[in-house]
């Protein structure tokens, strides 16, 4: 595998494992002796890796996140080296058999998110924003209609595209949003939230946007409704944005 030359120095001698878990582009390493994850993807401008490194760089002190060692973009590729977050991610069979604690810890991690203050935050993913990086996404065919949710499989993103303006919701309730908050990318350590990982789509948005993600996630990791119930109880939902719901899961078929 050819790495670049800082991070060849970094990782020389470590053995690696792929992780699969997840729907990204990226190739991702397991650095088992650095307690490091590797991502390698080919450079996306729409959302390269350099974004979710600075991310995690703001957010260093702020939440519980991977603490960037290494960034690159070398040739036609970027290069993110960060830390492992200590635990279990949330869609793990172990939580099945007593699925509070992590619920929960899944419901009081978005709190704490949430709870951030976003004066000068300079990451925006509002709506608007993340309707035209959708627009472009069609326009360069990087949409699967084949991968979409049942309600939607194989009709042509375009239509769906209309649709998703029809429905954009006219007030939005900005908070520090996860960007992609599902099962696979909340890590729990004995029985509490330890950390967060993929933020390449994290910034200030709606706080729905997790919301209806988190719900969503539910539903694929096969947990029925009384849960759903429960993790909107410990957040504090008191009445559910259905609406917005449909439409961030909506807006989501486009990344």
């Amino acid at each position: 595998m050819q790495l670049p030359q800082g991070l060849r120095r970094l990782i020389k001698g470590s053995d690696f494992a792929e992780n699969t878990l997840g729907c990204s582009s990226a190739v991702v390493l397991h650095v088992k002796d650095k307690n490091s994850y590797l991502k390698i993807a080919p450079y996306n401008e729409i959302e390269p890796l350099a974004y979710e490194a600075a991310v995690l760089e703001w957010l260093e002190g702020k939440l519980p996140v991977p603490k960037v060692h290494y960034y690159e973009r070398w040739q036609d590729k970027e290069y993110l080296l960060i830390s492992e977050i200590p635990g279990i991610d949330c869609s793990s069979e172990v939580h099945r058999a007593v699925p509070e604690a992590m619920v929960r810890s899944l419901a009081e991690g978005l709190q704490l998110m949430h709870s951030l203050d976003i004066t000068g935050c300079p990451f925006d993913q509002t709506i608007q924003v993340k309707l035209e990086k959708a627009r472009l996404n069609i326009e360069r065919g990087l949409v699967d209609a084949e991968n979409l949710e049942d309600e939607y499989l194989g009709q042509d993103p375009r239509e769906l595209y209309g649709l998703v303006l029809a429905t954009k919701p006219t007030v939005e309730d900005l908070v520090f949003t996860h960007g992609d908050y599902c099962f696979p990318n909340v890590i729990v350590h004995d029985g509490k939230l330890s950390g967060f990982i993929d933020l390449g789509r994290a910034g200030v948005s709606d706080r729905y946007q997790d919301l209806a993600l988190a719900v969503r996630s539910f539903r694929h990791n096969s947990y029925s409704e009384k849960w759903v119930e429960f993790f909107l109880e410990v957040y504090g939902v008191e009445r559910l944005d259905q609406a917005k719901i449909d439409f961030f899961i909506l807006l989501d078929e486009f990344f």
